[in-house]
């Protein structure tokens, strides 16, 4: 052991500029000869005590400092010498790879932790994770005897003091190719050089959005040297060793530490390969050759989609259902019908704010929104047309027989509807017809006026309340007075007549169109109920078929397509 006096020195050069003067004492003596002799040897023992002091305690400084310097010099040098012989009597240079020879390529090995799988922004492609990059490699020129220098086999020192392959993350999102922190280099005493990072990227990630919110992402962490190629230096995944069996594997998987790792709420991981990839169509010199590429096959949660987007829209497509139960004179069908279909415009702007910009696929949900968009925008054209059927009369429109025919005969009979009580409606020839009916009440009508008295019509009901019979008239027997005739007679009836018969024929009038008005009533609750037989199976076919193309839409039970490896810890490849 040794001690370096340069650095004695050093340390002894921090001493205070200023040291107090021992032997300047600021008194103040008197010039009275009456206080003479007595107050001068006072004064100068006083000088002398302090003085003593004032040097005991220089010394006492100067030999802390001295040690401190010295310890301190003994503590730093074993590092420091072998720091020096590293980087200054080997005439270390980072600018030159660590091979011996110009053709051999330097095996860098690269590994991957995953910390937390931060985010994934569907709008912007960008799939942000906490990771920390491990890279290794051997460099001849920083190798020692740990028993030379004091048993120190590791070192720590900056990054940019060693060669370093230059790593970057190719398919960022964000210009951020590099790591986020520097750390330490750790550099072993047989040569291995291990660097472990963390950082934050944010990489691109090509969103498939035509199962969302049931569907599953591949994203990639893709590196490359940025300044090596392929003959200059080769990239490995790590390789590590089994104890069990002592043979060496490499991991091709993503390392995740179950302890320091935090789950995603929105995805979940299901395979989580790494693999080297080799472009043969370039060559050697070419940066694309070679690249280490960490591969994140996620699955999206969807309860939170579920119970936020997917239910409602559900339940208010429903709603467009209840539409056909409401009555036309209620005035409420096209409130309704338009109601829902507003309601799912809504959702279907919320849905293309959250999904990329893309014409490569339409998302389910949107195919599900735009689905019942169509179909209540046929069931507000299905209510137009009842609500025109409904408010239609007989002054207005004409109902043909065929049309009778099929929806008040054929389709209430087919969907199940309630008939009226009274008889089916006669056919229709565009005439009104007068019923057999009315024709025999209007014989008898006429019958009974002409063998009436008038005093027997205005006065029936008191004579046979009186007990007054009554009695014949000229037309059931013979005229016992010869100058009434029936010709008379009938003249004087005929008015009172015709005032009846015009009674009876707007009283029928208004029945047939009452009649021929609840007809078209009819027709249109039978065409309410017709959409909504049609309706219903098809929203219900419709929504299964869209739904359950997307639960079976299940992420691929290995990463690979024709490699039957899963890529996982539990199954690593022995070499």
């Amino acid at each position: 052991m040794y001690f370096r006096m340069s650095s004695t020195c050093h340390c002894l050069s921090r001493l205070p500029d200023h040291i107090p003067d021992a032997w300047s004492y600021p008194s103040q003596v008197g010039t009275k000869r009456g206080k003479g002799r007595d107050r001068r040897k006072l004064d100068t023992q006083i000088v002398r005590i302090r003085g003593s002091e004032t040097m005991e305690r220089i010394w006492v400084y100067i030999t802390l400092l001295a040690a401190t310097c010295f310890l301190g010099a003994f503590s730093e040098s074993e590092e420091e010498e072998l720091l020096k012989h590293l980087f200054v009597t080997k005439n270390y240079r980072k600018e030159l790879r660590p091979v011996t020879e110009i053709d051999t390529p330097v095996d860098v090995f690269v590994a991957l932790t995953l910390s937390n799988l931060i985010s994934l922004k569907e709008d912007e492609e960008t799939l942000t994770t906490n990771v920390w990059v491990e890279q290794q490699w051997n460099d001849l020129r920083l190798s020692w005897d740990p028993e030379e220098y004091y048993g120190i086999n590791i070192l720590r020192v900056p990054p940019d003091m060693v060669w370093q392959p230059q790593l970057i993350l190719e398919n960022n999102n964000n210009g951020v190719f590099e790591v986020a922190y520097y750390c330490n280099v750790l550099i072993y005493s047989f040569g291995l050089v291990y660097w472990l990072p963390p950082a934050i990227f944010q990489t691109s990630c090509s969103i498939n959005v035509e199962y969302f919110p049931f569907d599953w992402q591949n994203c990639s962490l893709k590196f490359s040297s940025l300044t090596y190629n392929a003959k200059e230096v080769n990239l490995q995944l790590r390789v590590d060793t089994d104890n069990a069996t002592n043979r060496s594997y490499p991991i091709e998987w993503i390392i995740i530490d179950p302890a320091g790792f935090t789950e995603n709420g929105e995805w979940e991981i299901v395979h989580i390969p790494a693999k080297k990839n080799i472009d043969r169509s370039v060559s050697l010199e070419s940066n694309k050759y070679q690249d280490i590429t960490f591969y994140l096959l996620i699955e999206r949660k969807p309860l939170f989609y579920i119970i936020n987007i997917l239910a409602p829209c559900v339940l208010i497509a429903l709603m467009a259902n209840l539409v056909f139960y409401l009555p036309a004179d209620s005035g409420e069908k096209m409130t309704l019908s338009i109601s829902v279909l507003l309601a799912q415009s809504v959702f279907l702007l919320l849905i293309s704010q959250r999904l990329p910009e893309t014409s490569l696929a339409i998302p389910l949900i949107s195919k599900y929104l735009m689905f019942i968009m169509v179909l209540v925008t046929i069931v507000v054209v299905s209510c137009v047309i009842v609500l025109n059927i409904h408010f239609r009369t007989p002054s207005t429109h004409i109902m043909s027989s065929k049309m009778k025919e099929i929806f008040l005969n054929k389709l209430p009979r087919l969907l199940h509807m309630s008939m009226p009580a009274e008889a089916d409606p006669e056919p229709w020839n565009g005439v009104l017809q007068r019923r057999s009916s009315s024709v025999g009440y209007i014989v008898k009508a006429e019958e009974y006026f002409s063998v009436k008295s008038r005093s027997e019509l205005m006065f029936e009901k008191q004579s046979e309340r009186h007990g007054l019979t009554s009695r014949a008239t000229p037309a059931r027997v013979n005229p016992s007075t010869p100058d009434i005739s029936q010709d008379q007679l009938y003249g004087e009836i005929k008015p009172a007549v015709d005032g009846a018969n015009f009674i009876v024929k707007h009283m029928k009038d208004k029945n047939d169109y009452n009649e021929e008005k609840d007809n078209w009533y009819r027709i249109a609750r039978t065409v309410d109920r017709l959409c909504l037989f049609l309706v219903t199976p098809v929203m219900t076919i419709g929504t299964l078929w869209i739904f359950l193309g997307g639960a079976y839409n299940k992420p691929p039970q290995y990463p690979f397509p024709g490699d039957l490896f899963d890529y996982r810890e539990e199954n690593r490849r022995l070499i």
